[in-house]
Parts: C-alpha cells; structure tokens; sequence
C-alpha cells in the first residue's frame, strides 16, 4: 500500500528516477576527432582559470600586489621617478596592445590557435613563449635586486601592471560586444559563443 506522500508524488509526475536523469550541461559527450586520431568528449564549459579573461586579472593583479609591496617596502629611496617612468612604459604597451588586439582576437575566433590546426612552428613557438618570459622575468628581477635596483624593479612591475589591466579591460569589452569567451586551455586558444550556450566556435 502506497503512503500519502508517494501518492502525491505520483499525482504530481515525480518519477524516482529524475536524479539520475539530469543532464549535465558543463560536458557534452559529442564526438570530436582528437589528436592522434581518438575520440573523446569535448568540455563546453571550461573551468575558471581556463577563461583569458581570468588569467589576465590575476596576473595583472599579481604585478600591481609585486609593484605595492616594493613601494612601501622601499619607499624613501625611490622618489616618484620610477613612478612615472613605469606608468609611461606601460601606457606605451598597452598602446601597442590596443593597436593589434583585433586581429589577433579575429584569429583565435577563426580557429587558428586550437592546437590541432597549428603549424609545428607555431606550437613550439606557443609552449615555449611562457617559459621563456618567466625566465626573463626571474634574471631580470635577480640582476635589480642584487644591484639595488628597486627604482627599476618599481617600474617595471608597474608597467607590467598598466599593460595587465589594459589587457583585461580591452578583452572583457571584446568577449561582451561579441557575446563570446576567449579559452586559453592545453596550449590551445578558442572561443565559446554565449549566445549559444556556450558551445565552442
């Protein structure tokens, strides 16, 4: 004999089985030729660090956390010199930035950064591109350090910084005028079109 609450349930169309029905939206199992001739299921929706836009905001604010502490850290035998050196280098990168963003945001919507469809010179170029500055990075802030530098270590943290923000600025525009994510995930770049539910271009 079935009890009041199960009777209700019945009434209403509750099916025990609804739980395990749901269709998870992050990952549809399409069938999509990956590398190396296998199949596999494509992630629709990437996780956070996955979306540029995120990347750009923390190491933009990772530069801006570095280009503070050394200021209050040394601030009496810096002089505003260095302030206004690093604002001015970074204004000119960001400029640059501003000048060629369409394009290359134009590319990565075409599909030329999935890493299936680069050249061989273009992959090694991508899997090296953040070892390499990294590196350039840690000997460029061991060499001020150990001279004594912390004028130069202030403005290129803080052109570093302007150049971040800008970036992040122009691609949260960019993503929102063409109702689109920009993915940066296994070497690959791509975008996903919000206005489908975020399904890959």
């Amino acid at each position: 004999m079935m009890s009041l609450v199960e009777t209700i349930r019945a009434y209403l169309g509750w099916c025990p089985m609804k739980g395990s029905m749901r269709v998870d939206r992050a990952v549809q199992l399409e069938v999509a030729a990956a590398p190396g001739g296998r199949d596999g299921a494509l992630r629709t929706e990437p996780g956070w660090w996955n979306r540029y836009h995120n990347q750009l905001l923390i190491t933009a604010a990772t530069f801006s956390a570095v280009a503070a502490a050394t200021f209050i850290l040394v601030e009496d035998t810096l002089g505003y010199p260095a302030v206004w050196t690093g604002l001015a280098i970074g204004a000119g990168g960001a400029l640059g930035f501003l000048l060629g963003y369409r394009k290359q945001y134009a590319r990565i919507a075409a599909g030329e950064f999935i890493r299936a469809n680069m050249s061989r010179r273009l992959r090694i170029a991508r899997d090296l591109s953040w070892p390499v500055a990294l590196m350039l990075l840690a000997v460029c802030m061991a060499y001020f350090v150990r001279s004594g530098m912390f004028g130069q270590i202030l403005g290129f943290m803080l052109a570093l910084s302007v150049i971040g923000w800008i970036s992040y600025a122009v691609t949260i525009l960019w993503e929102r005028r063409h109702r689109t994510t920009l993915i940066a995930e296994r070497g690959s770049m791509y975008t996903l079109d919000m206005a489908t539910g975020g399904e890959r271009v």
